[in-house]
């Protein structure tokens, strides 16, 4: 399956019509360095193309791909796709959704369900129940938050069709040699989105799922697919599909560099291993140590 390159040639007509709306969605958002509009239009392309009942974001901040994936969702039918995000930045609360509606008719939020709240602690089980054909945009980083996706939310989607697409992964092959030097920076040692960067093979990050997705799928012997390397060698190569791309949708729409990869465990040929997840104390477990330590005549929680 090849969805960046296939999504965005497939669904050029969707993106020429939609191209105003895209754009004003975009500007609504205010923050372009986080998504550029060929990115936000892409993730739009590649929902429509892949047609999920449900798509899953896991990190909203702003909301840049939340109104791409929730425009999509609409011109699927919001009968027939629903976008759950979940994020604890209250950033889109406080201040986008205000912005955004005044470039969509009023029903245009029907498909999207949105939470402030701790991703590692969702009822995932009782979220996916039902659902078909799933989509998850996993933008929150962390290893925690790794551990909750490959080992809360895959095995409750290894059954039913499904892709998992993970943003702030860079091809190094095709984004240039900027990252290349070590320069002012020191070895990179865990974190999220510091200065320095870490480069695996020809996957160049500053998060730590980029370690988390490479041990999976290597131990699932699960292809790990660049979006950029399917946009070049399928799309960018074929000089007559460009040039009416760019006829079509304006330079500004087509995504040169995607910094995205994707799999899915429905490409796998043998029985999958998923970590086991930490579990969390709750509210019963803090009170049974506190009990334990004042017991104990200590003070140390």
């Amino acid at each position: 399956m090849n969805l960046p390159a296939s999504a965005y040639w497939n669904q050029r007509d969707a993106l020429a019509s939609s191209r105003q709306r895209l754009m004003a969605l975009h500007a609504a958002v205010g923050r372009p360095n986080d998504l550029h509009l060929s990115q936000f239009a892409h993730l739009f392309a590649v929902a429509l193309e892949y047609r999920p009942d449900l798509i899953l974001e896991l990190g909203r901040h702003y909301g840049n791909s939340t109104c791409s994936f929730t425009e999509a969702a609409n011109q699927l039918g919001a009968d027939s796709c629903r976008v759950i995000s979940l994020c604890r930045s209250p950033a889109w609360e406080s201040q986008r959704p205000a912005a955004v509606a005044a470039v969509v008719p009023d029903d245009w939020f029907e498909p999207l369900t949105t939470y402030r709240c701790d991703i590692l602690d969702f009822d995932y089980q009782r979220l996916l129940s039902g659902a078909r054909r799933v989509m998850v945009f996993w933008d929150a980083h962390g290893y925690n938050v790794a551990e909750c996706v490959l080992g809360g939310i895959l095995p409750l989607l290894a059954d039913r069709p499904h892709v998992v697409i993970m943003h702030d992964l860079s091809d190094a092959r095709y984004c240039g040699s900027q990252n290349l030097q070590y320069g002012s920076h020191h070895l990179w040692r865990g974190g999220n989105g510091s200065g320095a960067r870490l480069r695996i093979g020809h996957i160049d990050s500053a998060v730590e799922q980029a370690v988390a997705i490479i041990d999976f799928t290597t131990r699932n012997d699960l292809p790990l697919h660049s979006a950029d390397e399917s946009l070049h060698t399928e799309l960018f190569a074929d000089a007559s599909k460009m040039a009416e791309l760019e006829q079509m949708l304006g330079d500004e729409m087509i995504p040169r560099l995607a910094h995205w990869f994707w799999f899915s465990c429905n490409e796998g040929q043998k029985p999958l291993t998923f970590p086991v997840r930490r579990r969390r104390p709750g509210l019963v477990d803090r009170l049974r140590t506190m009990a334990r330590v004042l017991v104990q005549g200590g003070s140390r929680l």
